[in-house]
């Protein structure tokens, strides 16, 4: 949801080219649209709306859409903000958003929306809370689950692999998983519960 017609168009055709987009321009227009339909890959909205604050939203998307993937835009650069979205689980960037701010946003969302049944997100959301996983671990997870490797995870995140390698290295010293090919397996079989048992303790990034 975007209030600026200009821009709104720009997001439209840039985010048109990977699927269906609805472009409302106030809370309560997307407030109807989330109420509407339940599946959603993605929803981008700006900070200042005529009708709210976009972090309103947000939280109320957490309680009613869980885990789907948001991307707050705003005008510019607040410290205090970026933590609030960050902690909600959401994405930021500062406009004018140009198709490289964007795009690995939408290859998390794509990639997301390929695994997320409702049993596979609830898993990763517990995990989530319980291993205390970053935004950032919780993306890794996601991502793996798909089958992505470890170049494809770099770039969907729009990062170096060396720095993949010290977030899957994170990652596997929290769950205590051999390998995030392993913790994946685990998710999708429904075998991950309150620990990663024992035999998975030994660390790798491969």
């Amino acid at each position: 949801m975007e209030d600026e017609p200009t821009l709104a168009r720009t997001l439209a055709r840039t985010f048109g080219r990977h699927g269906p987009v609805e472009v409302v321009h106030s809370m309560a227009a997307a407030r109807e649209q989330l109420e509407a339909h339940d599946e959603w890959t993605g929803v981008v909205l700006d900070l200042i709306l005529p009708d709210g604050y976009g972090l309103d939203l947000l939280s109320e998307i957490r309680r009613s859409h869980g885990g789907l993937p948001v991307l707050v835009l705003t005008g510019e650069l607040n410290r205090d903000v970026v933590n609030k979205v960050q902690t909600m689980r959401g994405e930021y960037v500062c406009k004018p958003a140009s198709a490289d701010n964007l795009n690995p946003f939408i290859q998390r969302a794509l990639a997301q929306e390929r695994v997320d049944d409702a049993a596979i997100g609830q898993r990763i959301e517990h995990l989530a809370r319980q291993l205390k996983l970053t935004r950032r671990e919780t993306e890794l997870l996601t991502l793996s689950v798909d089958g992505l490797s470890r170049k494809e995870l770099a770039d969907s995140l729009g990062v170096a692999e060396n720095t993949v390698k010290a977030q899957i290295r994170s990652l596997l010293k929290k769950s205590g998983a051999r390998s995030l090919a392993t913790l994946a397996q685990k998710v999708i079989k429904g075998a991950t519960r309150d620990t990663v048992p024992p035999e998975d303790a030994t660390v790798s990034t491969e």
